[in-house]
């Protein structure tokens, strides 16, 4: 695990999990199917588009559930925050930080960080 001090929250600190290749490949390997097919809904009907835009939310969900070992110093409803806590009710602010730290650890590019 990898501890990060939270920029955009005071107090509060993350782990995120220290990546095997198998365990990459096997996260990258869903989040590339999701954005294999978000890629061509992107470009169809309103509603093509809303459903891409539910996919593009999975894959955020998957790196928070997959990268996220460990969070400290944040309550949600009076309780110390999970990983499951934090993607149904905590602040997208963190989320979207999280992300960007799994993604780093997972040594992705910031090409394939705006595809993801």
């Amino acid at each position: 695990m990898f501890w990060h001090e939270s920029q955009v929250l005071k107090g509060v600190r993350y782990a995120t999990r220290r990546a095997s290749l198998s365990g990459r490949l096997e996260l990258l390997n869903k989040v590339r199917e999701l954005v294999l097919r978000n890629e061509f809904l992107k470009n169809g009907e309103p509603a093509e588009q809303l459903e891409a835009s539910m996919a593009d939310a999975m894959v955020q969900r998957l790196y928070l559930e997959w990268g996220l070992a460990e969070i400290n110093g944040l309550n949600i409803d009076g309780q110390p925050a999970t990983t499951e806590m934090l993607i149904e009710k905590g602040p997208e602010t963190l989320t979207d930080e999280i992300i960007t730290s799994v993604q780093a650890e997972l040594g992705l590019s910031e090409e394939e960080r705006k595809n993801s």
